[in-house]
């Protein structure tokens, strides 16, 4: 216990935040591509599945990633995954072919993407249960910051000394951000307890589930399909809001890149706000809000035409999604514990890899096949209504676990 008396749990949190605002970057790879598309003559349907790659790669790695980390402890996983991901930039400067931005950037860089993302993650959760929700929002909150920071620092850098050593430098930044910050998490001690803090008398201990015990679940499954849905209307926006602005919105590119930016802004906030009201209104209800606020928001944008409800949509969909981020590994741990948290919060985010796949891909289909984007708004509106009815009685069936 000498540890969790003297160690200071707040420099896990500034730890995690640096290594998930490398990690967010991932969202600004529109920024990426556009070079490449014009140097080598390929088209955005080419490059864009470097992106899902990596999202697909980042999700799945993250239930073997779960499993080390909590066998093995976080400091190992998150140097490993800060290695891998400079790796992965580092190689994508060589890029001369599409094969190869797949295996870099997709492949390499999406296991360096995983490996790292959830040690942070489950390390805050273990050192705040007294604050699980807010914390695991500003550990997650770096993630959706870090498009901020990274695409206006890519667009300059690109500009000023072109697309590869704006990658080869970038690797380095990362190795240099990521490895420091992995070695100063750990786990708590056994039996840890922050000063002056007990679980409320009212709350029940929570069992600590193995994996295979966890799926077999009614409420797993609520979670992962809820999950699922969230993030597919989510990605979708965050795949297409350029386009989309230009296209649905009529907005000017200088302006439909500034909708990117307060998309960015309002789904980091998101994981702030809506955690702290999680730990402060219950997660379940918080979710429920959510999911409400996104079906409306895409249905807005999807059926009132103006630039004006586009971007109230757009700051809507941005919000839910930084919640959704936030909320659902603490929801993983309310009702399933934290000593297998890394793997056990892995396979849930196997939705987020559904959700990567299923919602650019759909608005791509519509786009191409219909001309517009907004049957996928529809859509997606349609999968958040369904969220709201699974979200809503979560809470319900967890006493049959």
């Amino acid at each position: 216990m000498r540890e969790g008396k003297t160690f200071n749990r707040w420099l896990i949190v500034i730890a995690a935040i640096v290594i998930q605002m490398c990690l967010g970057a991932v969202y600004a790879f529109s920024v990426l591509v556009p070079p490449l598309e014009s140097e080598f003559g390929w088209q955005r349907i080419e490059t864009s599945p470097a992106f899902t790659i990596a999202l697909l790669v980042f999700a799945l790695s993250m239930i073997p990633a779960g499993r080390l980390q909590d066998k093995k402890g976080p400091r190992l996983i998150a140097t490993a995954g800060g290695i891998l991901l400079g790796l992965g930039m580092l190689l994508s400067s060589f890029t001369s072919s599409l094969p190869w931005l797949y295996v870099s950037y997709g492949i390499v860089g999406g296991l360096g993407l995983g490996l790292a993302y959830v040690t942070p993650i489950t390390t805050c959760a273990k050192w705040f249960p007294d604050k699980k929700g807010l914390i695991t929002g500003l550990a997650v909150f770096g993630f959706g910051a870090g498009s901020i920071v990274f695409a206006p620092l890519w667009t300059f850098l690109i500009n000023a000394i072109e697309w590869r050593t704006t990658f080869l430098l970038t690797g380095i930044l990362f190795t240099a951000l990521i490895v420091p910050s992995a070695q100063i998490l750990r786990n708590p001690p056994q039996g840890y307890k922050p000063t002056n803090w007990n679980p409320p008398a009212s709350k029940k201990k929570v069992e600590d589930y193995e994996p295979l015990m966890m799926v077999k679940t009614i409420p797993f499954f609520m979670i992962w399909v809820s999950y699922w849905f969230g993030t597919t209307a989510g990605l979708m926006v965050i795949g297409h809001a350029k386009q989309a602005a230009i296209e649905v919105a009529l907005l000017d590119p200088i302006q439909a890149s500034l909708v990117v930016s307060i998309l960015g802004l309002f789904n980091a906030f998101g994981r702030v706000l809506w955690g702290f009201a999680g730990d402060r209104f219950g997660r379940e209800k918080v979710l429920t809000l959510l999911f409400t606020l996104c079906s409306i928001a895409l249905f807005m944008m999807a059926l009132i035409p103006g630039a004006i409800s586009f971007v109230i949509g757009v700051i809507l969909v941005g919000l839910s999604f930084g919640g959704f981020l936030a909320l659902y590994p603490a929801v993983t741990s309310d009702y399933y514990g934290t000593k297998n948290l890394g793997v056990n919060y892995g396979i849930v985010f196997t939705a987020y890899g559904a959700g990567a796949v299923l919602g650019p891909i759909m608005a791509a289909y519509f786009k191409t096949f219909s001309g517009t984007y907004i049957p996928s708004f529809l859509v997606a509106g349609g999968l958040a209504l369904i969220g709201v009815i699974l979200a809503l009685p979560i809470k319900k069936f967890s006493k049959k676990v």
